[in-house]
């Protein structure tokens, strides 16, 4: 069954890539519409299989054999994808995919008519993530009754309606079942609270969230206070837009916030915007250099930027080493550790994102046999990779510099080490 199961899929890319040569040009309109249609549900049958086979990866735990913390990081490496789209796709799978009990038996999905429909290809993926965040807001105020009945007639409305307009039907239909405006408890905010801070692929970030009263309650306070309209030098009004004027807010009070010098260590250093630039750049005063968190910055912003800000400077050469500061103490000294986050940029294990904040510093050879406390002993981790990657057969080398991963065997035969990419300078492969 498992090879038919790959047969099948192969068979299925052959048939699109024959499809897709068909001259499209001798058809009728009617003929023409009707494919369309058809390649419609193809693809969002397609998008439920996917979220079977992610549900299944997920109940095999193939993430932690690979030494990946979680589905969604196991999803962008193998697929090459953002986190932001794997940790959606990730979601959806829980959402939509039967599931497994503690005994072992199957389940429904949470959402089982919305699966069916998906199933079907009778509704896109954005109906299924309003139906799913309906249905999440009222399921604790709600017999499991109500809350099929509410799915299914969410279900029904998303084989006429696109997703924008189901989201207005969702919300009239919250208002009705919870007809005094149903207000989280604080447990139930508690769980929802959530803020992401993700790149949009032109330069700029887009922040989304869900705040509980009290972090709105001061957000709202502290952002209008900073957000009020301001006069031009020649006492003009001030042409920004309100959401103009919120985002500069906000971002005083970041700089407040570092310039207070009261925030606590991160990475084991006090909070400072870490940019990286190669010795062309640093000494041109032009190109694109790097933060931390892997964003790019003008470098002119980065000199205007550390004007008002905690800022530290870090050259490597061309293959991302980073000059030695080499040292006989047990303990990493502050330029170590800036030097560390300028080359590793988080946690060097590949494929991890975690940022220099959530990693702590690994001697490759083990202080206790002898293995010095500078630069090219040391590699940053996070605590789910330090605990693992040996353990799992990974070792480390240092190649011009960067820590490399040699895996085992049994993940790959050659073993060729690999790195992390998102670190400055130097290619994939050694």
């Amino acid at each position: 069954m498992a090879t038919a199961a790959v047969g099948s899929a192969a068979v299925l890319c052959a048939d699109v890539t024959e499809l897709m040569a068909i001259p499209l040009s001798p058809l009728s309109e009617t003929e023409l519409l009707d494919l369309l249609r058809l390649a419609e549900q193809a693809r969002r049958q397609l998008e439920h299989l996917d979220q079977l086979l992610i549900a299944e990866v997920e109940a095999r735990n193939v993430p932690a054999r690979h030494v990946l913390r979680g589905t969604s990081y196991f999803l962008a490496g193998l697929l090459n994808l953002s986190p932001a789209e794997s940790s959606l796709r990730t979601r959806r799978a829980r959402a939509l995919a039967p599931r497994l009990s503690l005994t072992g038996d199957l389940l429904e999905p949470l959402l089982p008519a919305t699966a069916d429909a998906r199933a079907a290809g009778a509704i896109t993926a954005q109906h299924a993530d309003v139906i799913a965040n309906a249905i999440d807001k009222v399921r604790g105020s709600l017999s499991a009754a109500e809350v099929s009945d509410a799915e299914s007639f969410l279900v029904e409305q998303a084989q006429i309606f696109d997703a924008r307009v189901l989201s207005g039907i969702a919300r009239r239909l919250i208002d009705t079942l919870c007809p005094d405006g149903r207000l989280a408890d604080e447990r139930e905010q508690q769980r929802r609270r959530r803020l992401t801070c993700l790149p949009s692929g032109d330069g700029m970030y887009r922040i989304n969230g869900d705040l509980d009263s009290e972090t709105a309650a001061l957000a709202l306070t502290v952002l209008h206070s900073l957000a009020a309209p301001k006069p031009t030098d020649a006492g003009g009004p001030d042409e920004r837009s309100s959401g103009q004027r919120l985002h500069d807010a906000f971002r005083s009070v970041l700089k407040l916030a570092l310039r207070a010098g009261e925030l606590p260590t991160s990475g084991g250093v006090p909070a400072t915007v870490l940019i990286t630039m190669t010795a062309e750049q640093f000494e041109s005063g032009t190109g694109l250099v790097t933060s931390s968190f892997d964003q790019s910055l003008r470098v002119d912003q980065a000199l205007r930027l550390a004007g008002e800000a905690s800022i530290a400077w870090v050259v490597h050469n061309s293959r991302g080493g980073i000059l030695n500061y080499g040292t006989t103490r047990r303990v990493a000294s502050d330029k170590q550790t800036l030097a560390l986050i300028a080359r590793d940029q988080g946690c060097a294990f590949p494929g991890c994102t975690d940022p220099p904040e959530w990693t702590e510093k690994h001697h490759i050879t083990p202080w206790a046999q002898g293995g010095s406390t500078d630069l090219d002993n040391l590699c940053l981790l996070c605590d789910f990779h330090h605990d693992r990657f040996d353990r799992q057969g990974w070792q480390i080398t240092m190649l011009d510099g960067v820590p490399w991963f040699v895996p085992p065997a049994w993940l790959d035969a050659e073993q060729t080490p690999r790195r992390n990419h998102r670190s400055t300078g130097g290619s994939g492969r050694p």
